[in-house]
């Protein structure tokens, strides 16, 4: 018998016919100023002074757990990119499409090594959570059952609708970052997410006439249940921790926004949330898109500890 025959056979779907004639030009721009404005964090950035800086070591500390967190956030969008083209190459759908996941992939990697070279400078990167809440919360950033349940372009628009509330947070926290190295990274993670919010904004336009109202709904309320599912618990805000885990975690956050690492005190956290959510319930609202009250931010609530 040939070695090949014992080899698993992959029931792949036709990926015939293999579309290569771009059909939309914004999303076709998008790839090319992808191209233009790529980054190497390894070389682009001068690491050297934050790891000689004279910070604290519990600052240090602090600022690397928040960093690692960070990391392991970007690192979940790297499925769910590799995911969805898996499904536009199988959907036969336009080359540029295909092109800006890949660049999607890319750049969450870079966004990835950014974070994870920012807590090695300041002191040791994190490869896995320590905290056990998170051991169950990291593996919910894989989970694809929310984009599966939805046609591919309303599973985009859920990530369109997260990585743009991800960039209300990253803004200020670039804007509370004092060390260079820090706030280049910022910068540059900032601008891909740009694209990423403008490629969703395009799809928004381009298709969500044609999705039902039924999806409609599910949409938004797929986006309410992810968010306090597991980004209300420690990724964008402390808020859904268990009582002992959000003081110490609120705790060292705050330490590492008092001290200009890149972060947000956690009380700041909760009104960034609320007011970006407020902007994208509005947005939606124009394609008849219904985001349900988010009771932990937008009800009563204590301040975090």
């Amino acid at each position: 018998m040939q070695s090949s025959m014992l080899e698993e056979v992959i029931d792949n779907p036709n990926p015939y016919p293999v579309v290569a004639e771009p059909r939309y030009p914004e999303v076709w721009q998008l790839c090319l100023q992808a191209r233009e404005l790529a980054w190497d964090p390894a070389a682009d950035i001068d690491w050297e002074e934050l790891k000689n800086a004279d910070l604290p070591p519990d600052v240090r500390a602090a600022g690397a757990e928040w960093w690692s967190l960070r990391a392991w956030m970007e690192h979940g969008a790297v499925p769910y990119g590799c995911e969805r083209l898996r499904d536009a190459v199988f959907q036969h759908l336009p080359f540029e499409v295909k092109q800006h996941i890949c660049n999607f992939i890319a750049e969450e990697l870079r966004h990835h090594e950014a974070s994870f070279r920012i807590a090695q400078a300041l002191d040791d990167y994190q490869p896995e959570p320590r905290a056990d809440y998170f051991k169950t919360i990291i593996p919910k950033f894989h989970d694809e059952k929310v984009e599966k349940a939805m046609s591919f372009y309303a599973g985009l628009a859920v990530n369109t609708l997260f990585e743009q509330l991800s960039g209300e947070l990253l803004q200020v926290r670039y804007e509370n970052a004092r060390f260079p190295a820090i706030k280049e990274a910022c910068r540059l993670i900032l601008r891909d997410e740009a694209r990423h919010i403008q490629f969703g904004r395009v799809i928004m336009r381009l298709f969500f006439a044609d999705i039902s109202k039924d999806e409609k709904v599910a949409l938004g309320e797929k986006f309410a249940a992810k968010l306090r599912g597991s980004l209300l618990n420690g990724v964008y805000s402390v808020v859904n921790l268990p009582a002992e885990e959000r003081k110490r975690s609120a705790k060292q956050r705050a330490l590492a926004a008092d001290w200009g690492i890149g972060a947000t005190h956690p009380d700041e956290e909760v009104e960034i949330i609320i007011d970006a959510v407020g902007r994208i319930r509005g947005e939606v609202a124009e394609y008849d898109v219904p985001i349900p009250v988010i009771p932990e931010i937008e009800g009563p609530r204590e301040a975090a500890e």
